[in-house]
């Protein structure tokens, strides 16, 4: 049967050859033209539109500060493939992502939403063509033509500012023009990041304060009880911020049943389950696969000793020499007929190993000399089978306040949001808040803004790389002719040198580019 991505591929294929089989008529009409594999429709009438907003907007001062957004945006780009390319290494082939998780396109990309994705698109190209053709009448430069642009549907706008004077004007002002549309991009992503999170999602207060669970370990005693999407409001005698330190510091007698609250958005539902660590999973290959320890399955001692929680056991394997054979009882939980968890207890021998080994092969930046006298399992744990983080920090995520506090880091994760499918924010986590307006409208609202910032923020920084294809391309090239202008830099008056400085300036980006998306393919 054939699906929606390949329908999709077929029609830009279609689209595609078409525009280049029609291209030299369309050339010969006056109000078409192909910007590649785009259709102009150019409209002549009403520039004047253009002149009385250039008249009232400070353009030349946009362009000096949209030419700084740029060259900042360059460096930040250019990080970011950097960073994209080691990551890459680490990626094996069987977990490569997607080609369609590449494509920024609402539709294509499964994490970008048609609707929220599309209206975001469109806006933020619109704003970014208009952009050129102010500053472009704030610098004297006539605007042939405005109009939309095609990609089988309508995918903005453009501004055509008159080429022969374009290519005439100081290379400085040419700048400006140039950045003027990435710098508007990144404006507009920087107050769109401002309203979502110091105006809407502060007005936001969490229902309870409980645990948001994002996952649950299929085999653990959660599964049959807990949903992901809802929130943990108490588990025994814990409650509120105490739920989220439940690994590291629970005094609950392992495999004991106790009361726990759960809350789905609508109503409270209180439910028994056992206490304890869980065995989230084994690595393969290391000291509890080898034994076959069981998944899903409570920790109830080693060598005797009650494992109340991840401090306990991090404790005594730290003070067990690594070779050692040591006594692991654990409880596997089913749920019977009647409701009620019934559990079946085991007992495995488990012949420890070098932490230090562990992290020489599988973390080496993590490595530390004490882990050599320290014992290591190869196993990672959950309390109760829950994967849950505080609604307060969930709250702080999806608002990427984080990104004040910790700029590289917290820009990183807000960004990677829609692939953790957190945004659009999905109603399971909306419904755990209180908004002070119809929850519809609130959170729709939040969606908006921020596909608009992520938009923005995506054509932006693309658009700073000194990549032909981009503005990045004539803004480097623009910049090189500048600079050549000092006595230090005069070398890079000769034309020749300039193609070679930009020709390689287009491979490295290109080399990035194609690198992350061969790499993880084939090591």
């Amino acid at each position: 049967m054939v699906n929606g991505l390949e329908i999709a591929i077929f029609a830009i294929f279609l689209w595609t050859i078409s525009i280049m089989y029609l291209a030299p008529t369309i050339s010969k009409t006056k109000h078409f033209a192909v910007y590649g594999p785009a259709l102009m429709l150019k409209i002549v009438k009403n520039r004047k539109l253009l002149d009385r907003i250039s008249k009232h907007f400070p353009g030349k001062f946009f362009g000096k500060i949209s030419v700084i957004i740029v060259i900042m945006s360059a460096f930040v780009a250019m990080a970011m493939l950097i960073y994209g390319a080691y990551l890459s290494l680490s990626i094996k082939p069987a977990n490569a992502p997607s080609l369609r998780l590449l494509i920024g396109l609402p539709g294509l990309n499964p994490a970008i939403p048609l609707g929220f994705g599309a209206a975001a698109l469109i806006i933020s190209v619109v704003i970014h063509e208009v952009f050129h053709g102010i500053v472009a009448r704030n610098h004297g430069i006539k605007v042939n033509s405005v109009g939309a642009l095609f990609f089988i549907i309508p995918v903005g706008a453009f501004v055509e500012p008159d080429e022969q004077e374009i290519q005439a004007a100081d290379p400085v002002h040419r700048r400006r023009i140039i950045a003027a549309g990435p710098g508007i991009n990144i404006v507009l992503a920087l107050v769109s990041l401002l309203i979502i999170s110091l105006l809407l999602v502060p007005s936001a207060s969490p229902t309870h304060n409980g645990i948001y669970v994002e996952g649950v370990d299929v085999h653990s005693p959660a599964s049959y009880l807990i949903s992901t999407g809802t929130e943990v409001t108490s588990f025994g005698n814990y409650s509120g911020s105490q739920l989220g330190n439940l690994l590291f510091a629970s005094n609950m007698e392992p495999g004991k049943l106790y009361n726990a609250t759960i809350y789905d958005g609508k109503k409270l539902t209180p439910i028994q389950i056992p206490a304890g660590v869980v065995i989230d999973s084994v690595v393969k290959g290391l000291p509890a696969d080898k034994a076959n320890l069981s998944v899903g399955s409570v920790i109830l001692s080693v060598n005797g000793v009650i494992i109340y929680n991840d401090t306990v056991l991090g404790n005594l394997l730290a003070n067990t020499t690594p070779g050692a054979n040591i006594s692991v009882r654990t409880v596997a939980y089913s749920l019977n007929n009647t409701g009620k968890f019934s559990g079946i207890q085991h007992i495995y021998n488990v012949t420890t190993m070098s932490k230090f080994v562990y992290y020489s092969q599988y973390d080496p930046s993590a490595n530390q000399n004490s882990y050599k006298n320290e014992s290591f399992m190869g196993i990672t744990l959950t309390y109760g089978g829950i994967l849950g983080v505080p609604i307060e920090q969930m709250k702080s995520i999806v608002s990427g306040i984080e990104m004040f506090t910790n700029p590289w880091t917290g820009a990183l994760v807000f960004i990677s949001l829609p692939f953790a499918s957190l945004y659009p924010v999905p109603s399971s986590l909306a419904g755990l808040f209180t908004v002070p307006l119809s929850p519809f409208i609130f959170w729709g609202t939040v969606n908006m803004f921020y596909w608009l910032f992520w938009i923005n923020f995506l054509l932006g920084v693309t658009n700073a790389l000194p990549l032909f294809v981009l503005d990045g391309g004539q803004f480097f090239r623009d910049s090189l002719h500048i600079l050549g202008r000092r006595k230090m830099f005069s070398f890079l008056k000769n034309e020749k040198t300039m193609k070679r400085v930009m020709m390689l300036s287009n491979i490295i980006v290109l080399l990035l580019l194609f690198w992350q998306v061969i790499i993880p393919r084939i090591i």
